[in-house]
């Protein structure tokens, strides 16, 4: 059967942009994990991304179940094995600086501007409107095809794991909607890697910076005594580096405060690092105590670990990366996270842990959260091969399957790899103010959605 992908989804372009703007509308930052808040553990918000799908999916006609607000699906057809795909409707926080609203999802330029236009809410809206469109055409499908649906992707993957020990059927084949063209192949293992200790807080009160370990941290601040001298030199320090910051007296405390530039925690060279910048303007000023030199000494301006001694390229797969993602401080006691990302031939626990333990003082510890071992799938693949012939033929780009050093649904179950919906030739804002996705690179990522989600089910 002939069908054509590009000029059928066309038919569909004015529905399917008016569903993904209003899901983009919908504030799914989430705030607050409490499985006691009966179907709405991760937020009203994320309750409401949830609920607009599967409303959508009501209004079409197809099967849903919402699994106890953790997760949902969508599918249509009756066979016992399924075509998986699973997208993710939550957001990280947007952040400051936006030219237009975040949650606003408005058209400037062929571009719809919003927190989640690429990551991931327009893609998942685009394998819905795959099944939609074979739904309606009515195509014979050998298999059935399922749209699952994550609100946690971007801190926890509580989602998914909720989902699968519901649901513990694994896909026959299927695709991610939440990385890059061609095809990711392989993905760099990631952790939080947690220093804690107790610092010396006579003349440092307080620090605090980042909104999420996976995003390069776009502000920060310290406060500290009110000392006039400490307060220019770091005004000193910030014009002399052309940093943007600025240095207050507010309720007799001094509020230092350093700005940088977001990017994704995959991507920290990308992003300017405001506690990066913060703590070297600490250090400058005049305030020395082993918190302020322990950071300066081993994280300050490092997203490759040289530092820490525990930088290593792959050939294949890349740099191993560290996002100093996060840092906060209670009384005496601080906390900072590590967005660490390795490549294939490093063995976490040996190479890192316990090389970074052995630098820590006395009173430091080291801890390990939310750790995914890197993925690696046979570029051979019937399944790669399956998608990237569908990719090849509606952009003519031969560049092969590719690795990354993000963390996606991918590992969350077996026989899927992540797919677009990034054009790697393209820019793109994800985790950072403006984030955008544009209409034309959208509707081909429909097609090529559409043509895949055929091929692998027919």
């Amino acid at each position: 059967m002939s069908i054509d992908f590009k000029a059928l989804v066309l038919k569909y372009k004015d529905q399917f942009i008016k569903d993904t703007q209003e899901l983009l509308k919908i504030n799914s930052e989430l705030t607050t994990f409490d499985q006691n808040r009966i179907g709405a553990p991760f937020g009203e918000g994320n309750r409401k991304a949830l609920e607009f799908m599967l409303d959508l999916a009501k209004r079409d006609g197809f099967k849903f179940e919402n699994v106890d607000g953790y997760a949902g699906h969508i599918e249509f057809g009756d066979s016992k094995e399924y075509i998986g795909s699973i997208g993710h409707l939550d957001v990280v926080p947007a952040g400051t600086g936006w030219t237009y609203p975040p949650y606003g999802a408005e058209i400037h330029d062929n571009k719809i501007y919003a927190r989640g236009a690429e990551d991931d809410k327009a893609p998942t809206m685009a394998v819905y409107y795959g099944m939609k469109i074979l739904k309606e055409l009515g195509v014979p499908l050998k298999t059935r095809i399922k749209l699952i649906l994550g609100l946690d992707e971007e801190s926890g993957w509580k989602c998914v794991d909720y989902y699968f020990k519901k649901h513990p059927e694994v896909p026959v084949a299927g695709f991610i909607p939440d990385a890059d063209f061609p095809l990711i192949y392989a993905e760099k293992g990631i952790t939080m890697t947690i220093i804690r200790g107790s610092f010396d807080n006579s003349q440092l009160i307080s620090v605090e910076g980042g909104l999420r370990a996976n995003m390069v941290p776009e502000s920060a601040k310290a406060t500290l005594k009110p000392d006039l001298v400490l307060k220019h030199k770091f005004l000193e320090y910030l014009t002399k580096n052309k940093y943007e910051g600025k240095a207050t007296i507010e309720n007799d405390l001094l509020i230092l405060e350093a700005f940088g530039k977001s990017a994704h925690g995959s991507l920290p060279q990308d992003g300017l690092n405001a506690l990066s910048i913060l703590f070297e303007g600490l250090k400058e000023s005049g305030v020395n105590n082993e918190f302020v030199s322990f950071v300066n000494k081993y994280l300050t301006f490092d997203n490759f670990g040289h530092k820490l001694g525990v930088a290593y390229k792959d050939k294949e797969m890349g740099d191993l990366t560290i996002n100093f993602g996060l840092a906060t401080t209670a009384a005496n006691h601080f906390e900072i996270v590590l967005n660490l990302r390795y490549p294939n031939g490093v063995n976490y626990v040996e190479d890192v842990f316990n090389h970074i333990q052995k630098l820590l003082p006395d009173n430091y510890s080291l801890d390990v959260d939310h750790h995914q071992k890197l993925l690696y799938k046979d570029p051979k693949s019937d399944l790669i091969q399956t998608l990237m012939k569908v990719y090849q033929k509606h952009t003519g780009d031969m560049t092969p399957p590719i690795s990354i050093g993000g963390g996606t649904f991918a590992r969350a179950t077996d026989n899927v790899v992540a797919f677009g919906p990034h054009f790697i030739d393209k820019p793109t804002y994800i985790h950072q103010k403006d984030e955008f996705i544009d209409i034309d690179d959208l509707m081909k990522a429909l097609a090529i959605y559409t043509e895949s989600l055929y091929e692998l089910a027919k």
